[in-house]
């Protein structure tokens, strides 16, 4: 066994939140450390061959940590209707995590789902000290009309259900906005990009109107008796290319993606009438 190897990986069972993990050190034995992994990542400076090949300098990622921790403070109001959320909030909170679930949900899923739902509707005092950057256009993005926008991202490994988090994140807000048309801080309409053709023909689960066949059914994310609001929404997917900028289709012939940044001068001829 090398000194990267460990006599148990699984520690932890994947519907609760971790209580334990290893700390790997080189040249030294594994420990079983107590708690949760800090969020963190390694950052490795450029260099030669030999330093590139070292795990480099942990940093930690304060901001999620911090993040974690103010979560799980909330979440023990939220599912009482406190903290800041909505009836309908705290009604599907309540409903992912109850006891004698069929089809349990994952704590990644859990914690994904509700950490959205924690920036966005946690009472101000959780909030202090978060502050998620935005994203800033360009001086020429700007000149365009583009204005700045907050992106909230969560990180899920492969394997773990990010469809059934769309769904859960997609049932939030529609039926949030269906029980208060007044609420600015939900819509009724989601949009999901994704790479492909086959991934898009798979994620034809989120829409609502698939009824018994949707996720929301199959993986019990919306009872029964939301169902009827829920298609009152709209799940619209479609494909990241179609946010490209194309050029002109010429006798039908489809558009290719252009590159980003890269001016396009084209010319183009109007017939208005005869001469």
């Amino acid at each position: 066994m090398t000194g990267f190897e460990v006599k148990e990986p699984i520690l932890n069972s994947p519907f609760e939140e971790p209580k334990s993990y290893w700390q790997i050190e080189e040249g030294k034995e594994p420990l079983e450390m107590p708690g949760r992994r800090p969020a963190m990542y390694f950052y490795r400076p450029p260099g030669t061959a030999a330093e590139r090949s070292s795990i480099g300098t942990a940093i930690e990622l304060k901001m999620v940590n911090r993040i974690r921790k103010r979560l799980d403070e909330w979440r023990k109001l939220a599912l009482k209707g406190e903290g800041g959320v909505t009836r309908t909030t705290m009604e599907l909170l309540n409903y992912w995590r109850r006891d004698g679930r069929e089809t349990r949900l994952f704590f990644a899923q859990l914690e994904a789902a509700e950490t959205i739902i924690f920036l966005h509707e946690a009472r101000s005092d959780f909030l202090q000290g978060i502050e998620v950057p935005p994203d800033e256009p360009t001086p020429q993005q700007q000149a365009e009309g583009t204005t700045v926008f907050k992106r909230l991202a969560t990180k899920m490994a492969t394997g773990t259900g990010k469809t059934t988090v769309m769904a859960m994140l997609a049932a939030w807000s529609i039926l949030n906005k269906i029980n208060n048309r007044s609420d600015a801080r939900f819509s009724d309409v989601v949009l999901v990009a994704c790479p492909n053709v086959t991934i898009k023909n798979r994620l034809r689960e989120l829409d609502p109107n698939e009824g018994e066949a949707s996720v929301y059914r199959t993986r019990d994310l919306v009872p029964a008796h939301l169902m009827p609001a829920l298609t009152r929404g709209y799940v619209i997917v479609t494909n990241w290319h179609i946010f490209e900028r194309h050029t002109i289709q010429v006798g039908g012939v489809p558009a290719r993606v252009s590159k980003i940044g890269v001016p396009l001068r084209t010319t183009e001829t109007i017939t208005i009438g005869q001469t």
